[in-house]
């Protein structure tokens, strides 16, 4: 048998569909892949062939995907397959490659090597909030409301002073439009940039200044794209501005049926855009390798409902041997939503027992899961809702993040203000933010050595005692924050069971850090300087991974790019699935059409038992069944 983490032993593993796509060189691509057809497999195996058949050559090859948790697993598989080729290459998604671009060469459009990134909503409206002050303007809206409108605006690259066009309301635009200027100077001056001003600054840079645009293209000679149907926008027009009207080496792989982000500018249009602009070759790969026959056939049955696809799109294919079972697919129906929860959890203990494994419950809104995992608590099965966090939830936690800010900005007060405010809290001092800033501005204007040089002097608890000169001597004194993170995460990891009831949250916090600094420093290497490092952790969710036999509850939006053996899809009722908003739109609208893509990405997760579940009533209004059992065959 061969050896799959070889290259020729990979490429052995391929259909020939698969190796046709693999072994695809020059020029522009495009591959139509359904879901479960191993496009993954094809992405790595063609990477590391490339790499391969130039081992000694020194251009780089470029793979953009949307969540760090698919360009982690990606950058994985193609260094078991060259890990010689590891140095020549970068994975990452959209985001975590324009703040390497901005590292490299933002102080052109002004933006410094140490940037902070803010994507905490709370920051965000608070650094809002400074800014109208400082600039005397009033919004005239709640500012939690302006976000989707500045958000909006950026994704169209639209700045302060083009953006007018985008209000039909004149003095509503002139007012957003000086909020947006407000905002922008106060990034500007505190040298940060929330989330959306990462795409739009690296753009701005590509084509204010095309020749650093070039110079990347010279240096990556081809470039991969994954789930380019959930492409935005400002991510296309990211991409124009890199490879320009010349450079074709793009090799993209989509699936218009699984567009489900429309609300933040995906679009099936995107394709035809893609299409128009480089010409590609056009393959698609249509076996699922994952799903049994019986889904394989509900997922088509579905999907042709949708007008908006790719012309002569093939319909998925079964390329799963297994004999038909009476159970594969089930439909349950309950009086109330209350009850479905409840059954659920019944049907999950009857059939998996109270440890199951490899079984996910997946529904459209929150508030079905949140139900659910009540009713499993209740039997003794452990589930976690799957949710972002931007923040660590416990103070120990928040204090080594913070400490890590204050030593890459070490003349920053509102970075000072949080470490200190943390800190009094975790070792039970009482410092004081302004009296420590004096002090450093008389002396060195090193606010971490000051609040180190005080720290020492007062009474440490035992758990103190061991972290704080840590930080004195590898992080205050002496910049290795490598050497910090280990010995001060390895104190902390140990003083996990007496920290705990204090700190309910802090075994998860633990987890999530272990789990985090071994991505990020894969991401970005160990030599990689602390702004990288801390940029990279703020594009990241701090949510904790799942531990042995805990059931992960899943939106659909969540569960895109998973798979398990048993789904568990529940709330497959009108106005659940497809959701009330989107009905409004019309039968045939693209609304409609999206909630029927999430519920053929939904159904398409599972690879051996799908269980659909409804109920008669939500929130004590009757509900039909989802036009989408019909359209399935159920």
């Amino acid at each position: 048998m061969s050896d799959q983490n070889t290259i020729d032993g990979a490429f052995e593993t391929l259909s020939e569909i698969q190796r046709e796509a693999a072994s695809w060189g020059d020029g522009a691509f495009m591959l139509l892949a359904g879901p479960g057809s191993g496009k993954t497999r094809v992405l790595t195996s063609r990477v590391a062939r490339l790499f391969a058949n130039e081992a000694a050559a020194k251009w780089r090859i470029l793979a953009l995907t949307f969540t760090t948790r698919a360009a982690d697993e990606m950058r994985r598989r193609i260094e078991q397959l060259a890990p010689d080729a590891v140095e020549r290459l970068y994975v990452g998604t959209f985001h975590a490659f324009a703040c390497e671009i901005l590292r490299q060469s933002g102080s052109h459009v002004g933006v410094q090597t140490d940037f902070k990134i803010y994507s905490n909503p709370g920051d965000r409206e608070l650094l809002l909030s400074e800014a109208l002050r400082v600039a005397k303007l009033d919004l005239g809206e709640p500012l939690s409301k302006a976000f989707p409108v500045l958000d909006g605006l950026r994704e169209r690259l639209a700045g302060p002073d083009n953006c007018l066009r985008f209000f039909a309301d004149p003095d509503r635009g002139t007012r957003f439009a000086a909020a947006y200027q407000a905002y922008v100077d106060h990034l500007d001056h505190e040298n940060a940039l929330d989330f959306p001003a990462i795409l739009y600054m690296a753009h701005k840079l590509f084509t204010d200044f095309p020749l650093i645009a070039e110079r990347y293209r010279r240096t990556y000679r081809y470039i991969s794209l994954d789930e380019f149907q959930d492409t935005n926008l400002a991510q296309y027009a990211f991409l124009r501005a890199l490879t320009g009207n010349l450079y074709k080496n793009l090799f993209v792989v989509a699936d218009d049926d699984q567009v489900i982000y429309q609300w933040n500018g995906a679009s099936p249009q995107r394709l035809q855009q893609f299409a128009k602009d480089y010409e590609p070759a056009l393959l698609q790969m249509p076996t699922n390798y994952r799903c049994p026959g019986e889904v394989v056939e509900m997922a088509n049955r579905l999907v042709t409902n949708n007008r908006l696809r790719t012309a002569n799109k093939q319909p998925l294919l079964s390329g799963k041997a297994m004999p038909t079972a009476p159970d594969r697919v089930r439909i349950l129906v309950f009086d109330e939503d209350s009850h479905e929860a409840d059954g659920i959890a019944a049907d999950i203990e009857a059939r998996h027992g109270n440890a199951p494994s490899n079984i996910v419950i997946i529904a459209r809104t929150k508030a079905i899961l949140q139900a659910t995992k009540g009713e499993l608590g209740k039997r003794g099965i452990h589930a976690q809702l799957a949710q972002r966090r931007d923040s660590f939830a416990s103070v120990p936690y928040q204090w080594l993040h913070t400490s890590l800010q204050v030593a890459n900005r070490r003349s920053d007060e509102r970075e000072f203000k949080n470490f200190v405010e943390v800190g009094n809290a975790m070792w039970g001092f009482d410092l004081d933010t302004s009296q420590l800033a004096a002090r450093a501005k008389s002396t060195t204007g090193d606010l971490l050595r000051t609040w180190a040089k005080a720290a020492a002097d007062l009474p440490l608890t035992p758990l103190g005692a061991r972290i704080i000169p840590l930080l004195r001597s590898d992080l205050a004194e002496v910049l290795d924050y490598q050497k910090y993170l280990r010995a001060a995460n390895a104190t902390l990891s140990a003083a996990v069971p007496t920290l705990l009831e204090e700190y309910p949250s802090v075994d998860e916090d633990a987890r999530a850090w272990k789990e985090l600094y071994k991505e990020i420093t894969g991401a970005v290497g160990r030599a990689a300087p602390l702004e990288a490092f801390l940029q990279e952790l703020e594009l990241r969710s701090k949510e904790p991974p799942l531990e042995a036999g805990v059931i992960p509850l899943l939106t659909i939006h969540a569960s895109k790019g998973d798979e398990f053996d048993h789904v568990y899809l529940l709330g497959l009722a009108e106005d659940v699935i497809p959701s009330f908003q989107s009905k409004k739109q019309g039968d045939n609208s693209p609304q409609l059409e999206e909630e029927r893509r999430n519920c053929f990405v939904a159904i398409t997760r599972c690879m051996e038992t799908l269980t659909l579940s409804r109920a008669k009533s939500y929130k004590g209004w009757t509900k039909a069944p989802s036009r989408f059992l019909a359209e399935m065959g159920i």
